[in-house]
């Protein structure tokens, strides 16, 4: 109901902008979590969204300062961290302890969900630019990084699935030195 209001408002107070059609990698994102083949794939999926959403959802509640977002944004943070602790709990009973193929697999679809969902929020970011607002986005894959590593290090097998992390993670930080 809180979000039908945000819109409602949104298209009152700046049709022109309401206008304008979203950028398509937006609805990607929305799906992007929902396509899996099987049990390890979806648990995969499940680890790297209760990652990226969460630092996607902090550096908006850090940009946008709009109140009525923000006390959106607040209550759905309440509940956030007992959500993806379940999450974890339940990726790990599924994912159990990765070897051969199935971590192979796992490794596989870590980073691909993972490349996929950096490049599905790159519009909003870039929209947000345009808008005026300051991204840090080195800060947020940071974030990202640092969370996704600390959900895998819950999983059995974590030594195993950590050298890849610790592998993007090095890339980000890399990044950030350039500029």
């Amino acid at each position: 109901m809180a979000w039908m209001d945000l819109f409602i408002f949104f298209r009152e107070r700046f049709p022109t902008a309401a206008q304008r059609q979203p950028p398509e990698a937006l609805y990607n994102m929305a799906q992007l979590f929902g396509r899996h083949d099987d049990e390890v794939e979806g648990a995969t999926d499940l680890l790297v969204r209760e990652c990226v959403m969460p630092e996607i959802e902090e550096m908006l509640a850090r940009t946008l300062t709009y109140p009525p977002l923000q006390a959106l944004q607040q209550e759905l943070r309440q509940h956030e961290s007992q959500r993806s602790a379940e999450a974890r709990r339940l990726a790990a009973a599924i994912l159990g302890n990765p070897s051969g193929t199935r971590l192979w697999k796992v490794r596989t679809r870590l980073v691909t969900t993972s490349t996929r969902a950096l490049l599905a929020s790159r519009p909003l970011l870039d929209e947000l630019e345009r808008g005026g607002f300051r991204i840090d986005r080195t800060r947020s894959a940071r974030g990202f990084a640092r969370r996704l590593e600390g959900a895998v290090s819950e999983l059995p097998g974590a030594p195993v699935l950590q050298s890849i992390l610790h592998q993007l993670a090095g890339s980000v930080e890399s990044d950030a030195s350039r500029q």
